[in-house]
């Protein structure tokens, strides 16, 4: 049933903070792969430190280059007051965007204003044994990974390395277009797997020697991130999905992974894709929403561009100046997903 053959713990994960990838140090390696910067900046007031904050720069055109803060801030000590003027002392930095991580009053009280509310993100916990990832899934979730479990299906994994023309990115990339949903631009893969070999971690599942469905995982810390996914026909008929995420805990969790990032929840929007998420026994979080710092129009930083990738990039790809226009996952675009788009991504993904 399986070639997931157990392999030495060099990467066993030891320690460190609990970070989102957006926060973490390799997220800013590939976004200089992409052509862009970041920046780890203190978190300082008075002389204290309160954390550290990953600041991603976007061009806004007339209003010059500036800063957003995705999934932050990350404070690790400080007063609420403390922690305002922390974030009002970025402003020097060009940070005018926070998509907080969760609701605190220090953005208020920085003089940030709230432009959107907050999404919700599912967190599967990955303590306990094998026995206790599976029996926080709900019964019908479960039913679905025994009836894949009983399809005969051959497990495989292999890191990714950010080459293009990876099978999984190309079906991916097919079926959203076919389909007409948005998902993960393949530019973001390619760029995590090139900033490190070891970070990203494919797993499928093939029948009769071939792939029927796959997905895609960036290990970050104490942390790991689903970042995309294919199945195909033969793949939704068997639930081949739920057989590998399950699978993919328990090697997560094997290597001293706590808390896989499952991405955002959608109960309207994509309620087939919800349920799936919600019922492998993931937890729903509210993250603290979008807030702007006014006036907007302050003095553009002036930063210099990362490095660009060695490799070509696949053709299939986004360019990263674009995403925000085309992700409705991307944390630093306020567009609101258009209805039609959302309404076949759950089409699609309800059948995982």
């Amino acid at each position: 049933m399986s070639d997931l053959r157990p392999d030495a713990f060099s990467d066993l994960v030891t320690g460190g903070p609990m970070l989102p990838l957006q926060q973490h140090p390799l997220y800013g390696k590939a976004v200089g792969l992409m052509g862009r910067h970041s920046e780890i900046v203190p978190l300082c007031a008075n002389g204290a430190d309160l954390g550290e904050a990953q600041i991603v720069w976007r061009d806004m055109g007339p209003l010059g280059i500036q800063g957003l803060l995705p999934r932050g801030p990350q404070f690790e000590a400080g007063t609420p007051d403390q922690q305002a003027e922390a974030l009002r002392s970025l402003s020097g930095h060009g940070l005018r965007m926070i998509e907080a991580e969760a609701p605190h009053p220090a953005l208020r009280a920085a003089g940030y204003v709230q432009v959107l509310t907050p999404a919700h993100m599912a967190e599967l916990p990955l303590d306990g044994t094998k026995a206790d990832r599976r029996a926080r899934a709900h019964p019908k979730w479960r039913a679905s990974l025994r009836k894949a479990e009983a399809a005969g299906l051959k497990l495989r994994t292999q890191p990714y390395r950010g080459q293009p023309g990876h099978w999984l990115l190309d079906r991916e990339a097919a079926a959203r277009k076919t389909k007409g949903y948005h998902g993960l631009p393949a530019v973001l893969p390619l760029a995590l797997g090139q900033a490190d070999p070891n970070a990203l971690r494919m797993f499928w599942a093939e029948k009769a020697g071939e792939p029927v469905a796959g997905m895609l995982f960036v290990r970050h810390g104490q942390v790991a991130t689903y970042l995309t996914g294919w199945t195909g026909q033969d793949g939704r008929n068997c639930c081949a999905h739920h057989l590998l995420m399950m699978t993919a805990a328990d090697w997560l969790a094997a290597r001293g992974h706590r808390r896989l990032d499952m991405g955002q929840v959608d109960t309207r929007a994509a309620s087939g894709l919800a349920r799936f998420k919600i019922g492998s026994g993931a937890a729903v979080r509210a993250l603290g929403g979008s807030w702007l710092r006014l006036p907007f129009c302050g003095r553009p930083r002036k930063v210099h561009t990362g490095k660009a990738m060695s490799k070509p990039l696949n053709p299939l790809d986004t360019p990263f100046s674009s995403l925000a226009a085309h992700d409705k996952n991307d944390p630093r675009t306020l567009r609101k997903p258009r209805p039609a788009d959302d309404r076949a991504a759950a089409n699609d993904r309800s059948r995982s």
